[in-house]
């Protein structure tokens, strides 16, 4: 009887064992006949451009001066600067859009006898000041100009053309650059045989305007100087994955 009744235990014990390891095996039986499906994707990057006329200048005024000592080099300096800075003034330019980009103070040297066994000796002092302004009256760029120099600037910097509030148009081309990608998949897809199905992924774009620089030609003699602003342009990317 009790030979009996080990032999039904172990057997009940067999048959549990046998259901347990069925079960620890169903799942990797499921995820073999059930894989994940990789998207398919037609990955493009699309570009879009916006030409508008600029509302901005950017302008860089120098003095530079010299004299035999540094003192003498600076004061001079300052005087002529604070004249330019007053005519920019007067024309019209906020003291908010004037500031000062760069100075410096150095000495000038030269030989002292016949080079090569002469002394290099310091002959005198160098003072440069530069101020950046902000122009919001993009007309006004050639008498700007103009009332630098007769006050005393020396140097006129390139002029920058830009935008005072460049988002709008940004988004403007990031907008184009997103149509633009759409319809380079849509031509892929349709040469490929498929069709576009939706949009799997849309990677940052970015936008930025391109910075029109222009040298001036001052015409002393001329009632302004001539400075034709032309266009700006606004370009934008943005690359996409669509799945079909």
């Amino acid at each position: 009887m009790y030979g009996r009744l080990r032999n039904v235990l172990l057997a009940g014990a067999m048959i549990a064992s046998l259901v347990l390891a069925a079960f620890a095996l169903r799942p990797e039986k499921a995820l073999a006949e059930d894989p994940v499906k990789e998207p398919r994707l037609i990955s493009v990057t699309g570009e879009g451009a916006v030409v508008v006329k600029p509302d901005l200048v950017t302008i860089s005024f120098g003095v530079e001066t010299e004299g035999s000592t540094a003192k003498e080099a600076q004061a001079s300096n300052t005087s002529v600067m604070n004249k330019v800075v007053a005519a920019l003034k007067g024309a019209g330019i906020s003291a908010e859009d004037i500031q000062t980009s760069n100075f410096s103070l150095y000495p000038v040297y030269g030989w002292e006898g016949d080079r090569p066994g002469g002394k290099q000796v310091v002959t005198g002092y160098r003072c440069n000041n530069t101020v950046t302004v902000r122009l919001k009256s993009v007309s006004a760029t050639g008498s700007v100009i103009d009332a630098a120099i007769n006050a005393g600037a020396t140097n006129v910097g390139g002029i920058n053309f830009g935008l005072q509030d460049p988002e709008p148009v940004k988004n403007e081309a990031l907008a184009l650059a997103v149509a633009n990608a759409r319809t380079k998949a849509e031509v892929m897809a349709k040469a490929a045989g498929v069709t576009i199905s939706g949009i799997y992924k849309i990677s940052d774009g970015y936008a930025s305007v391109d910075r029109m620089e222009v040298s001036p030609y001052l015409l002393k003699d001329a009632a302004a100087t001539p400075i034709e602003s032309g266009t700006v342009t606004v370009r934008a990317s943005v690359r996409i994955d669509f799945t079909f």
